[in-house]
C-alpha cells in the first residue's frame, strides 16, 4: 500500500504540514527540497517540447499527402481547446479561488523565484529576439524554452520537406519521446519528497490555513472539468446520437483506471479497441487518437488557467484583460506540451509562468500538495476529450457509427 505513489504523496503532505507547523523555521529551511522537485520538472520540458512540436509538424506534413482526416482532427482539438480555456476562465473568474488568500510577501519571499524565475519579455520586439538562439544547439543549454520553439519549428518543417531521407531522423526522435516519458516516469517517483519540502516551506512561512485554501482550487477545477465535460457529452450526443450514460458506461474502465494512475496513455490500446468496435476506421482511429494525446490536453488547459487565476489572486497580482489575453494565446501552445502521464500538466504550468513575467515560477511551489488530486482530475478530463474528439472526427469523416454499445473483443 505504502508502495503506491498517492499513498506516499499523502504521507509528504501529512508530514511536511507537522514539521512546518510545530517548527516552522526547519520547514522554511526545506524549501530546497521543493526548488529541487520543481528544477527536475522543468528540466524535461526543452526535449519533450522539442520532440512533440517536430513530430506533430512531420504528421501534420504527412497528412496534407495523405487526406483530410487529421485536418479536421486539429480543427476539433483547436475548438476543443479553446473550449477548455474559456469555460475554465469563467469558472475560476465566478469562484475566484484565491481570493483573500493575501500571500503577497510569496512574489518577494527569494528562494524560489531567484531559483526558478527565467528573464522576463517586455515586448514583442523582445520576444522575437529571445526566440532566436546564439548557436543551433545553445537552444538547448540557454535553459530558455523560446529558442527550443524556434528549432523545433525549423526541424519538423526541415524534415518535411526531406521527406522519406529523415524517416530515421524521426524514428530517432520519436525513440527519444519514449525515453523521455520512462525518464518522467522515474521523476515522478521523487514529488512525495518535493511535496514534504514545498508544503513544509509553505506552512512554515504562512501559516497552516494556507492548506486549506488549496481545497477551493481543486473544487474550482472539479467544477470547471465537469461542465466541460458535460459541454463534450452534449456535443456528441447532439452530432452521433450516443448518450452521455451509454457513452460513460462503455469507457467506464478506462477512465477508472485514469483516475487511478492519473494518467490517460495507459489506457490507450483499450480506448482504441472500443473505438474501432463502434465501427470507426482503424486508419481514424491510429490516427486521431495518439495524435490526441499531445494536441487536446483539455484537461491541462483547464487547468492551466484556473491555477494562474488561483496564484494571481493568492499573491494579490492582477492580470489586466490584455495580460490575460495573452496568457490563453501562451497556454494554447503550452496546453500541448504535457504528454498523458502522471505531473506533466504541472511542468506545462511551470512552462507558462516561466514565459511571463507577473507571476513567480516559484510561486506554483504551493500546488505541489494537490497536484495528484489535480492530476487526476486533468487526466480524466483529457482521457474524455480525447474520445469524444475521435468520435467527432469519425462523424465528419462519414463513418457510421454504431449507436448502441457492442461488446468489444479485446486482443
Amino acid at each position: 500500500m505504502v508502495r503506491q505513489l498517492y499513498v506516499q504523496m499523502i504521507l509528504g503532505v501529512a508530514v511536511g504540514t507537522v514539521v512546518g507547523h510545530v517548527w516552522p523555521s526547519v520547514g522554511i529551511s526545506l524549501s530546497p527540497l521543493g526548488i529541487a522537485f520543481i528544477k527536475t520538472m522543468r528540466m524535461m520540458v526543452p526535449p519533450i517540447l522539442f520532440c512533440t512540436i517536430v513530430d506533430g509538424i512531420v504528421l501534420h506534413g504527412g497528412a496534407l499527402r495523405t487526406g483530410s482526416t487529421i485536418v479536421r482532427a486539429l480543427i476539433i482539438f483547436f475548438a476543443i481547446t479553446v473550449l477548455a480555456l474559456v469555460t475554465g476562465l469563467t469558472i475560476a473568474s465566478l469562484m475566484q479561488p484565491g481570493a483573500g488568500l493575501d500571500l503577497q510577501s510569496v512574489a518577494a519571499s527569494g528562494d524560489m523565484h531567484r531559483q526558478l524565475a527565467g528573464a522576463p519579455i517586455n515586448g514583442p520586439g523582445e520576444f522575437l529576439l529571445r526566440m532566436i538562439p546564439e548557436t543551433f544547439f545553445s537552444a538547448f543549454t540557454a535553459g530558455d524554452v523560446l529558442p527550443v520553439l524556434f528549432i523545433a519549428g525549423l526541424v519538423g518543417f526541415g524534415l518535411v520537406r526531406i521527406g522519406p531521407v529523415g524517416e530515421p531522423i524521426v524514428k530517432a526522435l520519436r525513440a527519444l519521446t519514449q525515453l523521455q516519458f520512462a525518464i518522467f516516469g522515474f521523476l515522478v517517483r521523487l514529488a512525495p519528497i518535493g511535496a514534504f519540502g514545498a508544503i513544509a516551506y509553505t506552512v512554515g512561512a504562512y501559516g497552516i490555513g494556507f492548506i486549506g485554501s488549496l481545497g477551493m482550487l481543486v473544487a474550482t477545477l472539479a467544477l470547471a472539468s465537469l461542465a466541460l465535460a458535460a459541454m463534450l457529452l452534449l456535443t456528441v450526443r447532439i452530432a452521433i446520437g450516443l448518450s452521455p450514460r451509454k457513452l460513460i458506461g462503455y469507457f467506464r474502465d478506462e477512465l477508472l483506471i485514469v483516475v487511478g494512475t492519473s494518467s490517460s496513455e495507459v489506457v490507450l490500446p483499450g480506448v482504441i479497441t472500443k473505438l474501432e468496435a463502434l465501427g470507426i476506421s482503424p486508419a481514424i482511429v491510429g490516427l486521431t487518437v495518439p495524435l490526441g494525446y499531445t494536441l487536446n490536453l483539455a484537461g491541462t488547459a483547464v487547468y492551466l488557467v484556473v491555477a494562474t487565476l488561483f496564484l494571481s489572486e493568492a499573491l494579490g497580482i492582477p492580470l489586466p484583460p490584455e495580460r490575460l489575453a495573452l496568457y490563453l494565446f501562451v497556454m494554447l501552445a503550452t496546453s500541448k506540451t504535457a504528454a498523458g502521464v502522471t505531473g506533466s500538466g504541472f511542468s506545462a504550468l511551470l512552462l507558462t509562468l516561466s514565459m511571463l513575467s507577473d507571476i513567480p515560477v516559484g510561486a506554483a511551489a504551493m500546488l505541489i500538495a494537490v497536484d495528484r488530486i489535480l492530476s487526476a482530475i486533468r487526466a480524466t478530463t483529457s482521457g474524455l476529450a480525447n474520445i469524444s474528439a475521435t468520435l467527432l472526427v469519425a462523424r465528419w469523416d462519414g463513418a457510421a457509427i454504431t449507436p448502441v454499445m457492442p461488446k468489444p473483443r479485446l486482443p
